[in-house]
């Protein structure tokens, strides 16, 4: 699928916020969360202890990769750095309290972070073996976020407004979230 190319300032993103709660479970038969945990293997991976999972860091500093820094605040970052900007960025991690730098993922087939902007427009931005994902384009605010793979959705509680994920999506959480962008 070809991304759409938008452009929204990235200074706006970056001071409104988090503007939502974490990403919940989808909603079973009777209404409920579901706590079909990461990748359905059961448990809730909020609840998770903090761990690396992969086991494996990204070591080699600021150097221009896609795979670079999981877990830190990406826009936050590159306007910092004046690297190349996105609108929106963050890590997709197996479980909810995994360390900045451990590598996340899984880079699965059908693993997505979906955006649908203001207007309706459907962004699906593909997740590295590194968990990381970003859109440089614009896309107007709010929209609504989550993560899909194999059938199944965890998506915000709350229409965003900022595209900085891992300001929010801590180790511990930040400003409501619970912690990590995780697989559902």
């Amino acid at each position: 699928m070809k991304s759409l190319a938008l452009a929204i300032p990235l200074v706006a993103l970056a001071a409104a916020g988090c503007g939502g709660r974490s990403f919940i479970e989808p909603a079973d038969t009777d209404g409920t969360a579901a706590s079909t945990g990461s990748g359905g293997t059961g448990g809730d991976p909020l609840t998770a202890p903090p761990t690396c999972t992969s086991g494996t860091y990204w070591r080699s500093g600021n150097t221009g990769s896609a795979l670079m820094n999981p877990g830190e605040a990406c826009i936050t970052c590159h306007q910092a750095m004046r690297a190349p900007q996105f609108s929106v960025a963050g890590t997709v991690y197996p479980t909810g309290h995994e360390p900045d730098t451990c590598n996340g993922g899984p880079a699965a087939a059908g693993l997505s972070v979906v955006i649908t902007t203001p207007s309706g427009s459907v962004l699906m931005l593909a997740v590295n073996s590194a968990g990381n994902f970003s859109y440089a384009g614009s896309l107007g605010v709010p929209y609504s976020a989550e993560v899909t793979y194999q059938g199944r959705t965890r998506a915000m509680t709350a229409r965003q407004t900022n595209g900085d994920c891992n300001s929010c999506h801590t180790q511990q959480g930040a400003s409501g979230a619970p912690g990590r962008i995780v697989v559902p």
